[in-house]
Parts: structure tokens; C-alpha cells; sequence
């Protein structure tokens, strides 16, 4: 059965259509739930502090940068092609089909959440509406908060972080971005709060512009605790939050927010009911809220260590046992030195351990085999063999795990087994023994990563040139010589029994080659000599 990239491959795509796994693609979506999650900040802090001021330079180069990309995705969005549920790798490719699931699904979002409506109602309306026109000029512009339903989508990026973890591939950096999410988490719940408690605060806001004129007057006449007289100190005049700077204004109701989270701060309260019935809908949020992140934090944090914590309580136990049949420092030395390689190659105390224990014995051997090939990837030769000859060589090839000084080949000695390096590391020694060091003495002689590689070149004994030994732990991948050679024959001639059956001889004496199932240009060289040869027989 084919796996999912190469039925992935299989599928042409048309000239203008995307694949959403491309990286390009997958960049841009990143861009555009970057901008969503920027506007979700900027937008309320707009609503809030900025409400009723004429927009700023910052506010209209953010307008057009916002709605020319969104509008952008939405066109792109027409032309991406879509997962089969039912199939997974394959792909719905029908523009016509595309089209019509992505009308059903999140264009309604997508479209309404971007058109500007407070620009295009004072396009209609400009300054020579009345009442009315002023009031629903109001209310078009409140619209502008659909931006945030964009924030839906950003559960479509959850098959794509997937991949991005994969592509990280180091744990602590995934929990760290863990950890950063629960902190990115509180700062915007206490930012959304802080522009929402200065609404409610304010005499003169979004809130109360939709508000029925009887009601907007009542609300004006009641105190508010941005109107509320206050002093410094004895000397000094009096102010009030709606008196002070936009950046004070907001940084207070920032820090009003996270202390609710923890207690009420003395320097403000409520002074009037509304503000009484926010505050405390928000107490009994931020309690629950603020319990969650604190915990959520702890652990996100404590699982960035919780590995090699656990692992040195472990080795505790270990040395302690050890100290009590009075172990002698040498073998303490080297079971605490096999006991560290076996949990830096994730063979014990890993979190995916238990899980891949659960699978069949067919499923632990194809994932067996993809370890080995991935180690034998470092073999030029192994690039010439095909898929089926290098399966037969990972099921023939061994990981293994070896001691400081054990020697796995020896100058002069016919080589039976080709070594692959995975982890720790080797030395050279010499006729005597000792360790090989620089022509300039200033250290040890590297050792080959792949050790008697010219043994599966040839099928003639091969003795090592160089007698090689491990110098730490050291994780080896074990090659046959007879099987690398064995599979490899193989290969070659079914390559060439494929040709035999392609190729066929006209009346005229000329050999047609097909080069079907010959994946290099040596195997096509071959073939080539062997017709060469086979036209000179038949004395053409």
C-alpha cells in the first residue's frame, strides 16, 4: 500500500492550485492567524481607548495591511486544495467542488468579518447625514468586532502545528512554546478585560453610543470611576482617570485586571451598578481562570525538566543500591554511564515508550526498519539499491548497544560486518594497543563514522585497515557483509530480468531498450553493456 506522500506525489495539481502542505502555503497561513491574533488585540484596544479620536497613521496603514491580506485568503481559499476526509492524502482537486465546500463552510466567516462596513458607510453617508444616519454610522462601525470571529479559524492550524512539531523535534522547545502560551493566554484575557472595564467605566463609548437615548442619558448621570474626583495627596488638585494620558489610562486597566485575578486593588472600585455587576461576573471568572493558568503553568513548566528530574531520582535509587554491596567505583562508573546512553537515545523513561510497546509486531518492525534506514542513509552505496533491497537489508542489519573498549575491528583482519556510528564515540589504536593520536599530538585521532565500508563494496575478503575500538557507550549499527551483498545481487539482476522482459528485437536487428524499473544511471549503464554485448552475439 502506498504511504500518504507518495499518493500525495502521485496527485497533479493544476497550475494555480495549491496544496495546503506546501511550506509557502503553510507560511502563509501562519501569516494571515498572526495578523487575526494581532487584531484581536489591536481592534479592542481601538474600540476602548481610542473611540471617537480620528484615526491615527498607525490606525489606517493597520486597516489596509489587515483587509487586503484577509480579502487575499479569501480569494486563495478558492484555490486550495482540500483533504478527502474518507481518503486521507488525497486530495479534492475540482475547482468547482472546492469552491462549493468552502461557500458552505467558512467563507460566511471569512467575507462578512472582513468587509470594512464603517468605511463604507461614511463613503454613503459622509458628514451630511442626520440623526439617523449618525446613529447607524455608529452602529456599522461596532461591526468592526465580527473581526474577531476570524479567531475560529484558528483551529484549522492544529494538523499544521502537528507537522511544525515534528519539523522542531526537541521537546523542551515544544514545551517552552507550551509555557508561553498559558503566559500569551493571561496577558490577552487581561488586555480584552482592561479595554472592556474602560468601557464600562466611561460615560462616553461604543457601549453607550448603542444604547437607546433614554438610556444613554441615565447612564451619563450616574458616577463613574473614570469621572471620579481624586487626589495625590493634601496639596494637590484634582484629577481623573478620563483626565490622564491614553497609555496611563490603559496601563492602569491593566494592572486593575491582574490584581482582580488575585484580589480587588484598593485604588479603584465600582461606584455605580453596572460596574458593580461586571466586576463581579468577572471575580467569578478571573477565580476559575486565574486557578487554570497557575496550573497550567506549574505544569507546562515542571514538564520541561520532568525527564531528566525523574531520571536523576531514578539514578539515586540506583547509586544508593550500588553503594550498599559496596560496588566498586569502575562498574558504578560504567552502569551509570550505560544507564545515561540508554536514556539520551530515549530508550527509557520516554513518554512514546509505553505507547509503541502497544503495537503489533507488525507495525514494531516496519518502525524497526525505519530507524535502521534512517541510519543507512549515511551509505553512498545504499542510494544505487532499491526500496525492496534496502528493506531486506534494515531487516537483516542490527542496532546494538556496546562498553567503553570493545574492540569491533582489527587492523589486518578480514571484515565480515560493515559498522554505522549512531552514537558516543570511537578511537583508533594502534599495533600496541594504545590510542592513536594527531601528527601534531595535540589530541586523539578521529575515528571513521562508518567503519569497513569497502567490505560491501566487493565480494573479495577485505581485511580493516585500521584497528578500531569504542571509546564511551556507544549505540553501532551492525551490517552484514553476506546479506548487504546478498540483497544488493539481488537487485541488480531483477533490474536486469526487467529489461529482458521490456526489450524486444526488430526485423531490422535494432535493440529497443526500456529503461523501466531502472532507477540510476550505473544500472542503465549496465543494461546498456549488457545489450551491447548481446547485439554482438547475434552478429548483427
Amino acid at each position: 500500500m502506498p504511504d500518504l506522500d507518495e499518493m500525495e506525489q502521485n496527485q497533479v495539481f493544476d497550475k494555480y492550485l495549491l496544496n495546503p502542505n506546501w511550506t509557502s502555503k503553510m507560511s502563509w497561513d501562519f501569516f494571515v492567524m498572526f495578523l487575526v491574533l494581532l487584531d484581536s488585540i489591536i481592534l479592542p484596544f481601538q474600540l476602548a481607548f481610542k473611540y471617537g479620536m480620528p484615526d491615527d497613521g498607525f490606525d489606517e496603514v493597520w486597516f489596509y495591511i489587515t483587509t487586503i491580506v484577509f480579502f487575499a485568503d479569501v480569494g486563495l481559499s478558492f484555490n486550495t486544495a482540500i483533504e478527502r476526509k474518507d481518503s486521507p492524502g488525497t486530495w479534492i482537486l475540482s475547482r468547482r467542488r472546492i469552491a462549493c465546500m468552502y461557500l458552505k463552510g467558512w467563507f460566511s466567516i471569512d467575507f462578512f468579518s472582513t468587509v470594512p462596513y464603517g468605511r463604507l458607510a461614511e463613503s454613503i453617508f459622509g458628514d451630511n447625514g442626520g440623526a439617523g444616519a449618525v446613529r447607524l454610522l455608529k452602529m456599522l462601525k461596532f461591526l468592526r468586532i465580527m473581526r474577531l470571529m476570524k479567531m475560529l479559524r484558528m483551529s484549522k492550524l492544529k494538523a499544521v502545528w502537528e507537522r511544525i512539531e515534528v519539523r522542531i523535534g526537541s521537546i523542551a522547545i515544544i514545551q517552552s512554546i507550551m509555557l508561553m502560551k498559558v503566559l500569551a493566554f493571561v496577558i490577552a484575557m487581561c488586555h480584552w478585560n482592561a479595554c472592556l472595564f474602560w468601557v464600562i467605566g466611561s460615560p462616553d463609548s461604543l457601549l453607550v453610543d448603542l444604547m437607546p437615548a433614554e438610556m444613554a442619558s441615565n447612564f451619563r448621570s450616574l458616577n463613574h470611576w473614570t469621572t471620579l474626583p481624586r487626589k495625590d495627596g493634601p496639596y494637590s488638585g484634582d484629577w481623573t482617570y478620563e483626565q490622564k494620558p491614553m497609555e496611563e489610562q490603559y496601563i492602569f486597566c491593566f494592572y486593575w485586571t491582574l490584581g482582580v485575578m488575585r484580589t480587588m486593588p484598593a485604588e479603584v472600585t465600582p461606584v455605580n451598578f453596572p460596574e458593580r455587576i461586571f466586576v463581579l461576573l468577572f471575580m467569578f471568572f478571573a477565580l476559575s481562570a486565574f486557578a487554570v493558568s497557575v496550573a497550567s503553568l506549574t505544569q507546562a513548566y515542571f514538564k520541561i525538566f520532568e525527564r531528566g528530574r525523574s531520571f536523576n531520582d531514578e539514578m539515586f535509587f540506583v547509586r544508593m543500591y550500588l553503594n550498599r554491596f559496596e560496588a566498586a567505583k569502575p562498574l558504578e562508573q560504567r552502569v551509570k554511564a550505560f544507564l545515561a546512553h540508554l536514556f539520551e537515545r530515549r530508550r527509557i523513561l520516554a513518554k512514546e515508550t509505553n505507547l509503541m510497546e502497544k503495537l503489533p509486531d507488525v507495525l514494531k518492525n516496519e518502525v524497526q526498519n525505519m530507524l535502521i534506514s534512517f541510519h543507512l542513509q549515511n551509505l553512498d552505496i545504499i542510494k544505487d539499491l532499491g526500496k525492496g533491497a534496502i528493506q531486506e537489508i534494515c531487516a537483516a542489519s542490527h542496532l546494538q548497544d556496546h562498553m567503553p573498549g570493545v574492540v569491533i575491528c582489527t587492523m589486518g583482519q578480514v571484515a565480515e560486518y560493515a559498522w554505522i556510528k549512531c552514537s558516543g564515540r570511537l578511537q583508533l589504536l594502534d599495533e600496541n594497543g594504545d590510542r592513536i593520536m594527531t601528527a601534531e599530538g595535540a589530541g586523539r585521532a578521529q575515528a571513521p563514522t562508518i567503519v569497513d565500508r569497502e567490505t560491501l563494496t566487493t565480494p573479495e575478503p577485505y581485511r580493516s585497515p585500521l584497528t578500531i575500538q569504542t571509546a564511551t557507550v556507544c549505540e553501532l549499527l551492525q551490517i552484514s557483509k553476506a546479506t548487504f551483498l546478498k540483497f544488493a545481487g539481488q537487485d541488480q539482476a531483477g533490474a536486469t530480468r526487467i529489461w529482458r522482459k521490456k526489450f524486444h528485437a526488430a526485423n531490422t536487428g535494432i535493440i529497443k531498450v526500456q529503461f523501466s524499473g531502472l532507477e540510476t544511471d550505473e544500472q542503465q549503464n549496465t543494461v546498456c553493456a549488457s545489450a551491447t554485448t548481446a547485439v554482438l552475439m547475434s552478429g548483427h
